[in-house]
């Protein structure tokens, strides 16, 4: 498949959902040009070099569910024991580094129409609009691709549990209350709260790239 599905198009947004101040102008959920999906952009982590590099997550997708009415998930994938991650919360940009010249580069962008990973950059053509650049190695062979800025109230898709996978996270369930309570007891039991346990991949650790970066790049031309 080209790299021209979820990762790659421009839509119409309906409104701005414009950075909060103080933070990279870059940071947001973005439309790609298909209308298929919309990936958030956001500091890959809280603390240390992470804090300064970007990430991003799938968070809404027009058709989250596939002909078997299931929901999508990365079966594309070279790794196989990755392949039943839901595409919901896919982490799919890493490592995006500031550069001197204006915008981030030296990261990795992850198609999983393809199953397959590109060097990345990104860089701001406007206010709204988001010029993402794949390519292998050098960037005499890049092709680049615009993305539109969503509405601040696009709804997600996803409890982000391939997210939580991605950074680290693990899932413990509450303890359950005493047998002797009875039928009260397994209703609680039933709807006890999942948390999220904190781990320092979380605080600090970056997103593994799926490596290696494949030959092939993609081919549609910048809009």
């Amino acid at each position: 498949m080209e790299m021209s599905g979820l990762l790659v198009a421009v839509t119409i947004g309906l409104s701005t959902g414009a950075p909060a101040a103080g933070t990279s102008a870059e940071v947001g959920v973005w439309f790609n040009n298909s209308g298929k999906g919309a990936v958030e952009i956001r500091p890959c982590g809280t603390t240390g070099r992470d804090a300064k590099r970007l990430c991003g997550f799938i968070v809404w997708l027009k058709n989250p569910n596939g002909k078997n009415g299931q929901p999508l998930t990365d079966g594309y994938n070279s790794d196989p024991a990755k392949r039943r991650r839901p595409i919901c919360g896919l982490p799919v940009l890493g490592a995006l580094q500031r550069v001197q010249e204006g915008g981030y580069d030296n990261g990795w962008v992850y198609d999983p129409e393809q199953g397959q990973a590109f060097d990345a950059a990104i860089r701001l053509s406007s206010a709204d609009k988001l010029v993402l650049t794949g390519y292998k190695g050098v960037k005499f062979f890049s092709k680049s691709f615009v993305w539109k800025r969503a509405p601040a109230d696009l709804p997600r898709c996803s409890d982000g549990s391939a997210e939580r996978e991605a950074r680290g996270t693990t899932s413990t369930s509450t303890p359950a209350p005493d047998k002797a309570a009875g039928k009260a007891t397994d209703k609680a039991k039933a709807s006890a709260p999942t948390t999220v346990a904190r781990t320092s991949a979380q605080a600090g650790t970056p997103l593994t790239p799926p490596r290696p970066v494949p030959a092939v790049r993609p081919r549609a031309p910048i809009e």
